[in-house]
């Protein structure tokens, strides 16, 4: 029911959108008011008179027709943009069709009441339900109040009450226009206040999205962290009917590089490293993260049942590094820098655990690192001694 009667906020939208949004949804009240209260009028009306079409029963059911037919185009009209124009011009215009009725209803009231209620009421009701800038509201108000004002004086037979209700509508102008200006300020300030505002979340939101992937980063090598890795596992291992499998990378002899070249040169390999490291998985749409140190880990998700493919990328990576040639003068094994794998099982991701996983993988390194380093092993060939 709510979306029917009013037209919802968009954020972004302009403040002339914004202020239309706001008018129709105000006009809408309006009407529903106007329509209740001509109704009772022409019952009333009915129940004194019988049924005679005297004018204020014209005008009567003149407004309320043109009053209903409103509501209507107002409650179906889609709420697109290309409409906004539309409605900001067909509102204005049952705004200043309400004046002039108000202003006509009273020149006709010279004849016998004297009273300016009528028009002055129906003012009234333009600046606040209506919120424009100040050229509209000069066309809304003050055209009709110089054509209504020469219609009065041809109407009112006595000067001196023509006098006072010139002076009364006068001053109730002033204030109106004051009331006008009022309305209208407030409502470019909200709608700047409420830019501000979105434009402040879109950037807290575009901080928090860069902090929450620093956060995720390796600083040094730009790879994934432990952090990193723990929410890629995370979203991953509930995926039915894929296995998943765990490749643990370790620098052979690495503390005998950084004692040998320095700390800064050990930070130069290890991006080097990384950098081969990120171009095999991405080759074979593997994830690699930097686990601590000089250790790395693969993890994959696949759809093989052995561990073919996985042993194949691990070799692979080895030569990789290995065929890189990075000097390590300091090295008891080799002469360039070489890696050493471990290899998990392969397990079905719905139901491995994950530290388990990684226990393998590392069970295997250290075999790895057993045999002499500069080689890949597998779980299922660690040698498990008693």
């Amino acid at each position: 029911m709510q979306s029917l009667l009013f037209l919802q906020t968009k954020p972004g939208c302009s403040f002339f959108s914004q202020l239309t949004i706001d008018n129709v949804n105000r006009a809408k009240i309006s009407l529903i008011i106007v329509i209740i209260f001509e109704v009772a009028l022409l019952i009333r009306n009915i129940f004194e008179h019988g049924f005679s079409l005297h004018y204020y029963v014209i005008f009567y059911i003149v407004l309320l027709t043109v009053s209903a037919v409103s509501l209507t185009l107002l409650w179906w009209m889609p709420n697109k943009e290309q409409h906004i124009r539309f409605l900001d011009r067909f509102i204005f215009s049952y705004y200043v069709f309400f004046i002039f009725w108000g202003g006509a209803l009273t020149v006709l009231d010279q004849f016998s009441y004297g009273q300016v209620t009528a028009y002055l009421s129906n003012v009234l009701v333009g600046v606040l339900m209506y919120h424009c800038s100040m050229r509209k509201f000069m066309v809304m108000q003050f055209i009709p109040l110089v054509i209504i004002s020469f219609a009065m004086y041809e109407a009112q037979a006595n000067e001196d009450i023509f006098l006072g209700h010139m002076i009364n509508i006068t001053v109730f102008m002033v204030f109106a226009t004051i009331g006008s200006r009022f309305l209208y300020n407030v409502a470019a300030q909200n709608h700047m206040q409420r830019e501000l505002l979105s434009e402040t979340n879109e950037e807290l939101e575009a901080l928090n999205t860069e902090l929450e992937y620093l956060s995720m980063r390796d600083e040094l090598t730009t790879l994934a962290n432990r952090r990193g890795l723990y929410h890629y596992m995370d979203q991953h291992l509930q995926v039915e009917n894929q296995q998943v499998s765990a490749v643990i990378l370790d620098i052979d002899a690495f503390k005998h590089y950084n004692d040998f070249y320095g700390h800064l040169e050990g930070d130069h390999a290890l991006r080097m490293v990384a950098k081969i490291l990120q171009q095999q998985a991405g080759a074979e749409k593997t994830f690699v993260a930097r686990y601590g140190g000089e250790e790395f880990m693969f993890v994959r998700f696949h759809h093989d049942d052995d561990n073919t493919t996985i042993k194949a990328f691990a070799e692979q990576v080895r030569q990789a590094v290995f065929e890189a040639q990075i000097p390590h003068a300091a090295s008891p094994f080799e002469a360039v820098l070489s890696v050493s794998l471990g290899v998990s099982h392969s397990h079905i991701a719905t139901e491995v655990n994950m530290t388990q996983l990684f226990k393998e993988a590392d069970e295997a390194l250290y075999e790895a690192k057993r045999s002499g380093r500069n080689c890949v092993r597998y779980y299922e060939e660690v040698t498990i001694e008693i």
